[in-house]
């Protein structure tokens, strides 16, 4: 009885090992330059994912982020619910220029938490470790290269 009952909890938590790979790496993966350094960014343009966003990562190591891509019309808010680590908010408008950064935004470890908006509808935010906008010298009306991702069209929803 014992020995079934290992079997299946290591069954679960295998199983549950999967669905958590799954929700990090599922989401698709580009390459852009930012300031003259190579990031990795996961792509999240479905609703789904872009509300899973980066919440519940213990870390994001440098030269990764999430770009998040916004239906047309969208005024783009961010909140820090469940995340553990901090970020740089990065929004860019559909021709890839930097309309708004909020630098090392902190973590919200319970409600209400501070939400982040757009001041206008735009495209994209993209969201780095804290620190790297700095870093980088990203400035609001900085055009960024974001490749042939401003020819595809935005997400219908």
């Amino acid at each position: 009885m014992r020995r079934k009952l290992s079997g299946w909890l290591f069954c679960l938590a295998l199983l549950g090992g999967l669905v958590t790979a799954h929700a990090t790496t599922h989401l698709e993966r580009m390459v852009l330059d930012l300031g003259g350094e190579r990031f990795e960014l996961e792509y999240a343009a479905d609703p789904d994912d872009r509300r899973q966003g980066l919440m519940g990562r213990k870390r994001l190591p440098g030269g990764t982020g999430m770009l998040f891509d916004f239906p047309t019309g969208t005024q783009p808010a961010i909140w820090m619910r469940n995340m553990v680590i901090s970020l740089d908010l990065v929004y860019i408008d559909d021709s890839g220029v930097i309309a708004r950064i909020f630098p090392e935004v902190p973590p919200c470890p319970a409600m209400p938490c501070e939400i982040y908006h757009a001041q206008k509808a735009l495209r994209f935010v993209l969201e780095v470790p804290a620190g790297t906008a700095q870093r980088l010298g990203l400035a609001v009306g900085q055009k960024l290269d974001l490749g042939a991702l401003t020819d595809r069209p935005p997400p219908r929803r």
